[in-house]
């Protein structure tokens, strides 16, 4: 059975643990590309969010801890890891007491690589000796994931356009327009190709112009309007949903948001 997003809240809702970091004279970092992202510093002690990328996560130095909300309605027992890979759409809860590197794939050309427990645990020791300070670029590098041709190049045209108007495209039935496509098949065709309804994959690519927005010395207000929120309280709530803490929060810890042009294709 299917939750519901009022369900999934009710989870997040109920625990009551606080987000925050532990202390580091390592500031946070985030490198923000056009459909990747990584955040790169300090451990974190979230509270339970829903992912919408794929998130590999990588302890930098010692294990964190990571708990995953079952099929049976319940939290899965808590597990000790080193490194991890988060499937997109995962209602999870993950406490860091180490320095973190967490890599956001892109859903449309990354989701396709399969990554072996080797893959990982040598991809993590390429990351941990950089450390903290490792580009968007050396990140992906060390785990070998050089993009893949999307299948569909209507459903790629559509991912282009969002990329470039995040806030557009308020009506499926638009984005079906662009592709050509009945809303049935459109819908149907884009969760196939990235493994993603159509709008969490458009509120994925808001939170990008937000940290732009923010990056070129914007407001939260001015980057919750840039990105075609409400207002600045309506994307600090979805904000807290996707990543386990607010963007007042994350900002007020002095993170530095670096924004670049990795050569994602042209899709």
């Amino acid at each position: 059975m299917e939750r519901s997003h009022s369900e999934i809240d009710a989870v997040i809702v109920s625990e009551h643990d606080a987000s925050g970091f532990q202390e580091s004279p390592v500031l946070p970092r985030i490198c923000v590309g056009p459909a990747r992202a990584l955040y790169a510093g300090p451990g974190l002690d979230l509270s339970p969010h829903l992912n919408v990328a794929t998130t590999i996560a990588v302890s930098l130095r010692q294990p964190f801890d990571l708990r995953t909300w079952t099929k049976r309605w319940s939290w899965s027992p808590w597990r000790s890891e080193l490194i991890c890979v988060i499937p997109s759409q995962t209602l999870h809860h993950l406490k860091s007491p180490g320095p973190m590197a967490f890599l956001y794939l892109d859903p449309l050309t990354d989701r396709r690589h399969p990554l072996s427990k080797t893959d990982l645990l040598r991809g993590r020791e390429s990351v941990r000796l950089v450390g903290p300070r490792i580009s968007l670029d050396e990140a992906f590098a060390a785990f070998g994931l050089m993009p893949h041709t999307p299948r569909d190049a209507r459903i790629a045209r559509v991912v282009l356009e969002i990329e470039r108007q995040p806030d557009a495209f308020g009506r499926l039935q638009d984005a079906a327009a662009l592709a050509c496509l009945s809303p049935s098949r459109f819908r149907a065709r884009f969760d196939a190709e990235l493994g993603l309804p159509f709008r969490r994959y458009r509120l994925w690519r808001r939170m990008a112009t937000v940290m732009r927005t923010v990056a070129a010395g914007g407001s939260l207000t001015e980057a919750a309007y840039a990105a075609g929120f409400s207002s600045s309280a309506h994307l600090s709530s979805t904000f807290k949903r996707m990543f386990g803490l607010t963007a007042s929060d994350l900002l007020a810890l002095g993170v530095a948001i670096d924004v670049s042009e990795d050569k994602v294709l042209s899709r």
